[in-house]
């Protein structure tokens, strides 16, 4: 098919050339062959023949060389390499993938109690609702809301981060709030919803 393919081509892109080769080959070369099988002297007409045959070949060969290689079907088929993880999961300087991201488990809970850690000024205890699970966290936003006002608030919190002590209390997560350090604002639901649901 290749081969046809070709030969096409350089019929539709070279008409005179094609014209004068089919001209030399089946005409002065076919009077010689002609010739050779009247007279039956049978090397001339091998020799001949051979002669003709590789005639075409040589134009075929310069020809072919000439032009780009047509991929087979085969060779269509054959899927680009696959990209590697490391290539995956390249990312700028501050950057995360999103498998980073997705390691990251936000839930609702709602605050159940809250009294402030002794001897600091900005740590809070809050004792958390999340689904069917109790848990606790120490948060450092105690200079812009009191124990009392943050009882029944629902907030967003990191669930999976390890648990560490504040001051020697355990805080087992992290609840997410806006702003600097000094005036944070909770991050809350819009609507009420049940504790323990997942943010997506």
């Amino acid at each position: 098919m290749e081969i046809q393919y070709l030969l096409f081509i350089f019929i539709l892109n070279h008409p005179v050339e094609f014209l004068l080769l089919f001209i030399w080959t089946f005409t002065i070369k076919g009077a010689a062959l002609l010739r050779a099988f009247e007279r039956k002297e049978r090397v001339w007409f091998v020799v001949l023949l051979l002669i003709n045959t590789l005639g075409i070949l040589d134009v075929y060969y310069l020809y072919a060389k000439r032009q780009p290689k047509v991929a087979t079907k085969h060779e269509k088929l054959v899927e680009a390499p696959a990209v590697t993880k490391e290539e995956h999961t390249t990312t700028n300087e501050g950057e995360i993938t999103y498998d980073d991201f997705a390691k990251v488990e936000l839930k609702v809970a709602k605050i159940m109690e809250a009294e402030r850690v002794e001897k600091s000024e900005k740590l809070i205890k809050l004792q958390l609702e999340v689904g069917d699970e109790k848990r606790q966290i120490v948060a450092g936003i105690g200079k812009a809301y009191g124990p009392e006002e943050l009882v029944g608030k629902e907030i967003i919190i990191v669930a999976n981060l390890a648990p560490r002590a504040l001051m020697g209390v355990e805080s087992h997560g992290m609840l997410l709030a806006a702003g600097g350090a000094e005036n944070p604002v909770l991050l809350t639901p819009e609507k009420d919803i049940e504790s323990g649901a997942k943010v997506k």
